[in-house]
């Protein structure tokens, strides 16, 4: 206990999956965190939880898309709490939940129609660029922070689908890197996750979630990974403590991956 005392953490995407692993885990570890997000009900449940295990929570909800939202995000935080230690990166746009509502948005790139393309971005690296840019003079100014940018092993390994989403994942893990050269002397550190298939909302009803020979339990395997499942969030949140806390103090500019074996995998 107590690995985040004393410091503050900002999480993208905190409503749900990740983000709200790492919302809860931080606040146990003593952080006072700040949870942002698009829709106000998973926020509000975050906040409860947060303060039924005792920790303080502040969330708002934000279209991160737009760079004047998370100019408020990381105002309001500094507003409230004085500062800004950690940046979790996790907003993002994906999964089956984009698949089911947006045609070809998760297709090859062939056939994915230009504006999903230019969305996907918006959503998943422009927030990032924005984020970094809103918490970045406070940091630079206290010549301290943690910024963990969460990718994915698509940004990898290829895939058949998603190629636009594989893409910009693997542009957020080339712009960790560059800013772990640019910003490490400075004392603040840039290090990049990238999770393999996490079993969240997002991926209900995936092809991802799969099974092999469900006709025969004693030769299925979940099709992404040795180990035979999806990601729980609180594995790959754990991933993000380690890079937050100051126990990654010589830690940086490092891709983690946290896939249970997935690019190892033929399947």
């Amino acid at each position: 206990m107590g690995r985040l005392s004393g410091k503050v953490a900002i999480v993208t995407g905190a409503g749900t999956g990740l983000g709200r692993a790492c919302m809860e885990i931080f606040a146990r570890e003593g952080a006072t965190v700040v949870g942002a997000g698009r829709r106000p009900e998973p926020l509000e449940e975050v906040r409860e939880a947060v303060a039924s295990l005792g920790g303080v929570a502040r969330v708002i909800p934000s279209d991160l898309s737009d760079e004047s939202s998370c100019l408020k995000v990381v105002a309001t935080t500094l507003d409230e709490f004085g500062r800004v230690d950690v940046l979790i990166n996790n907003a993002a746009m994906g999964g089956n939940t984009y698949l089911e509502s947006r045609e070809g948005g998760m297709s090859a790139i062939g056939e994915t129609p230009t504006e999903h393309w230019h969305e996907l971005i918006s959503n998943n690296l422009d927030s990032a660029f924005y984020m970094v840019k809103a918490v970045l003079p406070s940091m630079r100014a206290g010549r301290s922070g943690s910024i963990v940018h969460i990718s994915s092993d698509s940004a990898i390994r290829g895939i058949p689908i998603a190629h636009a989403y594989a893409s910009l994942k693997a542009a957020i893990l080339s712009l960790s890197r560059q800013m772990a050269v640019t910003y490490g002397p400075e004392n603040i550190r840039t290090n990049c996750i990238c999770p393999g298939v996490m079993d969240t909302p997002m991926m209900v009803g995936s092809p991802l979630m799969e099974v092999l020979d469900e006709s025969n339990p004693s030769r299925s395997r979940f099709r992404y990974t040795p180990l035979g499942r999806a990601a729980r969030p609180e594995e790959i949140a754990h991933g993000c403590l380690f890079l937050a806390s100051d126990e990654a103090s010589y830690v940086n500019g490092a891709t983690l991956v946290i896939d249970g074996g997935g690019l190892s995998c033929p399947a």
